[in-house]
């Protein structure tokens, strides 16, 4: 049995490797891996946060226009997709939109990770 704190940090560990990983090595196949380490991190975190989620557990689940999949991994996409960019971009020209991707990604994932209801949470 893992400890509660190394538990609760192994998806964000799985991200901060591939980003790591992503920044530091200039191949191709580091970038497939970091990519692949990027998505398992985000997979989990995906799983515990739903799994923990208070308004799914009481049945008030809003029906969006997006598939769960997409929906929920929309956020890890455009950081990775602006982390790609800025990283393997050869003109200077795509730095702002880089960055704009990665900002937005990670608005996106500090929004909903705040506004989820989880169990134990005594915000209604």
């Amino acid at each position: 049995m893992l400890p509660h704190r190394l538990y609760e940090f192994l998806p964000y560990g799985y991200m901060l490797a591939g980003v790591a990983v992503l920044l530091w090595l200039d191949n191709v196949l580091a970038a497939f891996s970091a990519l692949l380490l990027i998505t398992a991190g985000a997979l989990v975190w995906i799983l515990r946060s739903d799994h923990r989620r208070q308004d799914l557990a009481e049945g008030i689940h809003r029906q969006g226009r997006w598939p769960f999949w997409f929906y929920e991994l929309q956020p890890f996409v455009y950081a990775s997709a602006g982390l790609l960019l800025w990283r393997f971009s050869r003109h200077l020209y795509f730095i702002p939109s880089a960055m704009i991707l990665l900002v937005v990604g990670l608005q996106i994932w500090l929004m909903r990770s705040i506004h989820r209801r989880h169990v134990g949470n005594k915000r209604a």
